[in-house]
């Protein structure tokens, strides 16, 4: 008689950094461990970042877990919360780092996080793009496989922004700022340039789960993240982009952000452009012609931004001479 496969499950224990770590038992080939952080949805699914590090999270943060076999669950989701008392106040999703899938149709996020650290490693960059969809749509290294169409929106643009300089793309689609927080913490700023130029634009997908303070928090906490690990780096924060909305409250809510932004900018010592204002006519609208979907740029929408932040950029390049 054929022995049962032993059942698969997942080991869940604190390592001497009081970090969580995750182990897969009996997991067949190809398994991998998923999880999310304080997530309010009773459903699981492929869409969870993969576990690829111990996990750093604050006293009382659920962390919810479960293993997978490609879109498939192999086991039941189990949660382990961070021992300790929790924060007065609760600490913002925006501040702690986790992984992301949400855009597994079109890219997977934990092999692009691979391929940029070892982009970063090899090629030493003096010039970096932090942020969003909006960015990884844009051009340059590294590129996404069979999507290129949609992945390389602009490649002659972003040319002329990078001119003369090695740049690297760290645009992930669907990212909220705590993503971008973990990818900078796990490898993606190792080997660049200590005066590097970093171009920094995130946030727009924090807007329905995050106040404008929490996002203004975990900007800040991506930007002193960059500065403590490339000391001399010089810093361009970008406004938030308009985007055709629904929600009446929507325009105002960024011009609000940009506000708060341009502070930041101007407390720390960093340069702020708003290349955005150029993708919209005068009743704040984005006209199809420069974005399919009234947010993300097409060819023609990332022209416009280009010929506002290519001079930018240069004057951060003349800035850490």
């Amino acid at each position: 008689m054929t022995e049962p496969s032993p059942t698969p499950g997942i080991r869940a224990a604190l390592n001497g950094a009081g970090e969580l770590e995750l182990t897969m038992v009996n997991a067949p080939a190809g398994a991998v461990i998923r999880m999310d952080v304080n997530a309010t949805s009773p459903r699981m699914l492929c869409t969870q970042g993969r576990y690829l590090a111990p996990v750093q999270a604050p006293p009382g943060t659920r962390i919810r877990f479960r293993l997978f076999h490609g879109k498939r669950g192999l086991t039941a989701p189990e949660t382990f919360i961070m021992p300790g008392a929790p924060p007065a106040q609760p600490v913002p999703s925006t501040l702690i780092p986790c992984t992301q899938n949400r855009d597994f149709m079109i890219y997977d996020w934990a092999a692009r996080h691979e391929a940029a650290c070892r982009a970063v490693r090899k090629t030493h960059p003096d010039l970096l793009f932090i942020g969003d969809s909006i960015t990884h749509f844009w051009g340059g290294p590294p590129v996404d496989e069979p999507h290129r169409d949609i992945l390389q929106k602009s490649p002659e643009t972003w040319s002329l922004c990078t001119e003369g300089m090695r740049a690297v793309n760290l645009g992930f689609g669907y990212d909220r700022v705590e993503n971008a927080l973990w990818r900078l913490r796990h490898g993606e700023l190792d080997g660049a340039a200590d005066d590097a130029v970093c171009v920094v634009l995130l946030g727009t997908n924090n807007l329905a789960e995050n106040t404008d303070g929490e996002i203004l928090q975990g900007i800040r906490a991506v930007c002193g993240e960059i500065t403590g690990r490339l000391k001399k780096a010089v810093i361009i924060l970008q406004g938030f982009y308009p985007r055709n909305s629904a929600r009446k409250d929507t325009a105002e809510r960024i011009a609000a952000i940009n506000l708060l932004l341009n502070r930041l900018a101007a407390e720390q010592g960093f340069l702020y452009t708003e290349p955005g204002r150029v993708m919209a006519n005068a009743a704040g609208h984005v006209p199809e012609k420069l974005s399919s979907d009234g947010l993300h740029p097409s060819a023609a929408g990332y022209e416009r931004i280009a010929a506002v932040l290519a001079p930018v950029i240069r004057q951060a390049a003349e800035r850490k001479k």
